[in-house]
C-alpha cells in the first residue's frame, strides 16, 4: 500500500474521489494530501443527492485535517461544480468536509469532542488553531444542532442568571423533560421571553402543558399573554418561593439582633447561617446553639419555626390538603407580630394558585440549578465573553442537548 492508498483509506475515500499524491514537508512538520476525482464521473448534488455530470473546477482549497502524528495535516483540491437540471451550476459534496467549512469532518468532530471537555485556550494550544478558528467550529457546531432540533419542549422553566457584573442578566427556558437549555435571551424583561414565544406556532404554544418559573412579573407577563391557558400552567417554583421566606427570616433577625444589640444583648450576633439551614441539614457545629436559641423567646426563633413549617405545604398529599395546610399557616403567621413573615405570607397569598399548580404539574426548576452550575462553570472557562455572543454559543454548545456533529 502506497501513502495515497494509505489516506484514501484513513480519509474513507469511495471512488470516484482518490488521493492523487501526498506531499511531505519534514522542515515544516507537514503534509499535504491531493485529493481529486477520476475524469468523466458523475459528482453529487448537494441539494437532491443526484449524480451529475461535473461542470468545472474552482480554485484550489485547503481544509485542515487531524495531524498525522505530530505532522499538521492538510487537505488540497479544486473543488468541482456540478450541471444539476434541477438545481443549476452548484458546487458538488466533496465527503471529506461541509460546506463553507476549512475543516475535515474528522478534525471538526474530533474538535468537538474536546471542547465539551476543556476551554478554548487550551484547545486551540492542543490542536494547534487561532482563537477565531476554534469558535469557528462552536459556531458551526451549534448552527448544525440548531437545525437539526425536532419538535420543542411541553415542560418548560425559566430562570434568569447575572452573567456579568452590574445587573447583567440572561434569561433562560430550559427543557424540563431533556434538561436542557432550549433558548436564551439577554436581559430579564417581557420582551426577552416575548422572543422565544414568538418563535413557536400557534398549534406548539398550546401544546405547552408546563411553564414552571420564579414570581418575576415580566415572566409571567409574557407567558400570560403568548400561552394559552397560562393561569393553570404556570407553577411558581418552589425554592425561588423558599428563597423569599429564608429573606423574610434573615430580615427578621437583622432587625432583632439590632434591637439586642441597643441593649448590650449579643445572643443573635454570629447566627445567621443557622437560620438559613433546613433543620435536617444544620451542620454539628451549629446545633448546640440552635437548642440553645430555641429555648428562648426570640422572634427570630418563631420566624424560623414559620419557614421550617411551610416547607411542608409541598409534602401535601394533594391540592386540597395543601390548600387546607396553607390557610392554617397563614392565619398562624398573620396573627403574629412579625413584619418580615407577614409581608412574605402576604405575596404569597396573591400567587397563590400558581403556588399551588405544584399539585397538578409537579414540576420544579431543581434539575435547572444543575445547568445554572454548568453554566457558571463555562464562564470561569476561558471562552472571552467580551462578545456576549459568545456567551450565548457556549451555553448552547455545552448545554443545548444539540446533535453537533456533522
Amino acid at each position: 500500500m502506497d501513502e495515497c492508498q494509505l489516506y484514501s483509506t484513513l480519509l474513507e475515500l469511495k471512488l470516484p474521489w482518490k488521493v492523487d499524491r501526498v506531499s511531505l514537508d519534514t522542515w515544516k512538520k507537514t503534509v499535504e494530501i491531493y485529493i481529486t476525482h477520476e475524469k468523466g464521473s458523475k459528482l453529487l448534488c448537494p441539494v437532491c443527492k443526484k449524480d451529475c455530470m461535473v461542470y468545472d473546477h474552482l480554485k484550489e482549497r485547503s481544509w485542515r485535517d487531524l495531524d498525522s502524528i505530530e505532522f499538521m495535516t492538510f487537505i488540497h483540491a479544486n473543488p468541482p461544480r456540478i450541471s444539476c437540471p434541477d438545481h443549476g451550476i452548484i458546487e458538488a459534496v466533496m465527503p471529506w468536509t461541509e460546506k463553507r467549512s476549512r475543516f475535515s469532518l474528522r478534525f471538526e468532530t474530533r474538535s468537538i469532542r474536546m471542547l465539551q471537555n476543556m476551554d478554548t485556550f487550551n484547545f486551540t494550544g492542543i490542536m494547534n488553531v487561532s482563537w477565531n478558528q476554534a469558535w469557528n467550529i462552536l459556531e458551526r457546531a451549534v448552527k448544525r444542532g440548531m437545525y437539526r432540533k425536532e419538535g420543542h419542549p411541553a415542560v418548560i422553566g425559566i430562570d434568569e442568571k447575572s452573567y456579568r457584573k452590574g445587573h447583567k442578566y440572561i434569561t433562560l427556558v430550559y427543557d424540563m423533560v431533556k434538561n436542557g437549555v432550549d433558548y436564551v435571551a439577554f436581559n430579564r424583561e417581557k420582551k426577552s421571553l416575548d422572543e422565544y414565544y414568538k418563535t413557536l406556532t400557534e398549534d406548539q404554544l398550546s401544546s405547552i402543558t408546563a411553564v414552571s418559573m420564579d414570581m418575576w412579573d415580566p415572566f409571567m407577563s409574557s407567558t400570560m399573554k403568548h400561552v394559552p391557558d397560562a393561569g393553570s400552567k404556570i407553577v411558581f417554583d418552589r425554592f425561588h418561593v423558599m428563597k423569599h421566606v429564608n429573606e423574610a427570616v434573615d430580615s427578621t433577625r437583622k432587625k432583632e439582633n439590632r434591637t439586642l444589640a441597643e441593649n448590650g444583648i449579643t445572643d443573635l450576633k454570629g447566627t445567621r447561617y443557622i437560620w438559613l439551614y433546613a433543620s435536617e441539614n444544620l451542620p454539628d457545629k451549629y446545633r448546640k446553639q440552635y437548642e440553645e436559641l430555641k429555648k428562648s423567646d426570640l422572634l427570630t426563633g418563631k420566624a424560623y419555626s414559620m419557614k421550617e413549617n411551610i416547607r411542608e405545604l409541598w409534602n401535601a398529599p394533594s391540592m386540597e390538603d395543601a390548600g387546607k395546610y396553607w390557610e392554617s399557616w397563614y392565619n398562624w403567621v398573620i396573627h403574629s407580630s412579625i413584619d418580615a413573615m407577614k409581608d412574605v405570607a402576604r405575596m404569597m397569598k396573591v400567587h397563590l394558585d400558581r403556588i399551588l399548580n405544584y399539585f397538578t404539574h409537579r414540576i420544579t426548576n431543581a434539575r435547572a440549578e444543575g445547568i445554572n452550575s454548568k453554566i457558571a462553570l463555562i464562564q470561569k472557562m476561558a471562552y472571552g465573553y467580551r462578545n456576549r455572543e459568545h456567551l450565548k454559543t457556549a451555553i448552547y454548545f455545552r448545554c443545548g442537548n444539540l446533535q453537533l456533529y456533522p
